[in-house]
């Protein structure tokens, strides 16, 4: 703890980037009971009205739809499902790197062809083939599509990390013991290597949040009435001249996001490689 608090003095980055993630958190789950104005509600009379006019603290869009309300209820679902996918994707990952690693041999073969074939097509290609199969656009069916595509990169570096515990006499004594397989994967090596995928697991919540809003952007993300922040600023982009704040509000939601859970990500690496 010490030492978390040390690091904390040199990196303030880190507690801004803290603080900010708290204050999405907040505003996802109690943000909407302190709107004047509901997701779905339209203002006729203020149609991509500048900021703060009628109370409309961030403007409104072109049916005069209130942008701090929509932010803050897209806030809820993308926080939601890059959660979700971090932890599916992070434990499927374990499952599989795990077992490649430990078992080796033509498995472990098999399983480093796979992943090569999966990692070379690019995530957000392989998201918009299964959502393409599956047909809707949920929260649950984003966040099975998003953990499908990052499965192959936490794989492997479960993988890695079990390769470099795997010699070690503590492995080496849990088999003399006569412990399971996964007796000594999951209670004997995990507990060894949770930092590093602890590390890859936070990065992963930043890449979802990236391929949520992308997939929001390209159009099959979230559909309507759900409000998506990707989606907020392709559907706006035709009045950006107009109304600049209707596109540039979620740009700096998505902005704010990712660079502080990346800058969160970096300072928890620093604290658990010393730790190590």
């Amino acid at each position: 703890m010490k030492y978390v608090l040390y690091q904390l003095k040199r990196h303030p980055l880190a507690i801004i980037a803290i603080l900010v993630i708290l204050g999405w958190i907040f505003l996802a789950f109690a943000g909407p009971s302190l709107l004047s104005y509901t997701y779905t509600e339209m203002d006729s009379t203020f149609q991509m009205a500048p900021p703060g006019v009628n109370n409309h603290l961030l403007g409104t869009d072109a049916l005069g739809r209130d942008i701090l309300s929509r932010i803050i209820v897209g806030s809820r679902s993308i926080l939601t499902v890059a959660l979700f996918t971090s932890i599916l994707s992070t434990i499927l990952g374990i499952i599989l790197g795990f077992s490649a690693g430990y078992f080796g041999k033509a498995f472990d073969t098999l399983f480093l062809r796979s992943m090569d074939i999966l990692m070379s097509i690019p995530p957000l290609v392989l998201s918009m083939v299964v959502l393409g199969i599956l047909g809707d656009s949920t929260i649950a069916s984003l966040t099975l599509i998003v953990s499908i595509a990052f499965i192959p990169a936490t794989a492997r570096v479960s993988r890695g990390v079990l390769l470099s515990e795997k010699s070690q006499e503590y492995v080496q004594a849990a088999r003399i013991r006569g412990e399971s397989h996964v007796y000594i994967m999951f209670a004997e090596i995990l507990p060894n290597t949770v930092g590093p995928i602890i590390v890859e697991a936070t990065a992963r919540f930043a890449y979802s949040i990236m391929m949520v809003a992308s997939l929001g952007f390209l159009g099959v993300g979230l559909q309507p009435p759900t409000p998506d922040w990707g989606m907020m600023v392709i559907e706006n982009r035709p009045i950006i001249a107009d109304a600049p704040w209707t596109v540039l509000f979620p740009a700096l939601a998505i902005a704010s996001l990712v660079i502080a859970i990346s800058i969160f990500s970096d300072f928890i690496s620093k604290v658990l490689i010393h730790e190590r």
